[in-house]
């Protein structure tokens, strides 16, 4: 075995030590962090609340709580909406408001006299008062728009009305006659007027009509009949007026009847009489301001239908006439 010259040896080590240094003075470099961090532990579950016994009773006690002020609620809900009406007891009022008792209707075609009369008969309240406000005085005169005192007869409108506790005559007339004004606003006159006649002629046209019409369809028709005879200075001849006349809306008429000496009776008189015969309604003041028909006559049916006959001559009329008895028999 030889060994390496002393020269050799050296310059070896001294080439590692030089290596070694250079190495060293080398910046030293950081592995990354390969860890898999998909099966890293979790956080922790929260803890449950508290379900205890104890906690139990606050819930139950909690939802009671919450079930009574519910129900108390739909009470007074309930309880208010039965005060403001809509089916409930007509003597339900709201709190403050005058109390309902009693509702009473006054039907199409009644005198004053017959309105005076349901009123004592439904609430006890005296006739005589309500007869003495609806009486001729300056306030039908105005109405009617006359130089002399006129009755509130033909403004008193047909409705129902609520009697509330302590209501007067008086407070019932102004209910009426405010309620005509509200039924009427709406009403054309233009084609009455033309006719020269008034807001008042066209109400006594009306009274007429509801007493002598059965059939709607007839009470433009008869408004017609009366229109055409007016023009031709022909007496109206209607029998309603007659009964008005005698206070008594009966059915018989006897010669003596329409003969009275009445400014009412059209029988005897031509022209319309001088005011409402009775208290219409809204249909037959919009059919008095707004006639149709070429006819003069017309004749009941007398056939059960409450329909009449109607014609343009007197030769038509006997006709309608003739057929009308048939009907009835005679």
């Amino acid at each position: 075995m030889t060994s390496e010259p002393p020269d050799e040896r050296e310059l070896r080590r001294l080439r590692r030590e030089a290596r070694r240094r250079a190495a060293d003075a080398e910046p030293q470099r950081v592995a990354p962090d390969r860890r898999d961090y998909r099966h890293a532990p979790r956080r922790p579950a929260r803890q449950p609340r508290n379900t205890g016994p104890g906690h139990g009773h606050r819930l139950v006690w909690l939802a009671a709580l919450v079930l009574v002020v519910v129900g108390l609620g739909y009470l007074g809900v309930k309880e208010l909406g039965g005060r403001r009406g809509g089916g409930g007891d007509p003597t339900s009022t709201v709190p403050g408001a005058p109390t309902i008792v009693a509702r009473v209707t006054f039907p199409e075609g009644l005198r004053r006299e017959e309105m005076a009369q349901i009123l004592k008969d439904k609430v006890g309240m005296p006739p005589q008062r309500y007869l003495e406000l609806t009486a001729p005085g300056a306030r039908g005169r105005a109405l009617a728009g006359a130089k002399e005192a006129r009755s509130l007869e033909g403004f008193l409108f047909p409705a129902t009305y609520d009697i509330t506790e302590g209501m007067t005559p008086a407070q019932v007339v102004d209910a009426q006659v405010a309620a005509y004004r509200q039924n009427t606003a709406n009403i054309d006159y233009s084609y009455a007027r033309e006719k020269n006649l008034t807001r008042y002629d066209v109400l006594i046209v009306a009274s007429m009509i509801e007493r002598e019409v059965r059939v709607p369809d007839e009470r433009a028709l008869v408004a017609g009949v009366i229109y055409n005879r007016l023009r031709k200075g022909m007496i109206l001849g209607i029998d309603a007026t007659v009964q008005y006349a005698l206070g008594s809306w009966k059915t018989e008429l006897t010669v003596s009847d329409l003969a009275t000496n009445s400014p009412y009776n059209t029988r005897k008189f031509t022209g319309l009489p001088p005011g409402p015969i009775c208290n219409p309604g809204a249909a037959s003041i919009n059919a008095a301001a707004h006639p149709k028909g070429t006819y003069l006559y017309y004749v009941a049916r007398n056939d059960g239908s409450g329909g009449h006959y109607f014609a343009r001559t007197p030769a038509e009329f006997e006709k309608a006439v003739a057929r009308s008895k048939a009907n009835a028999g005679g």
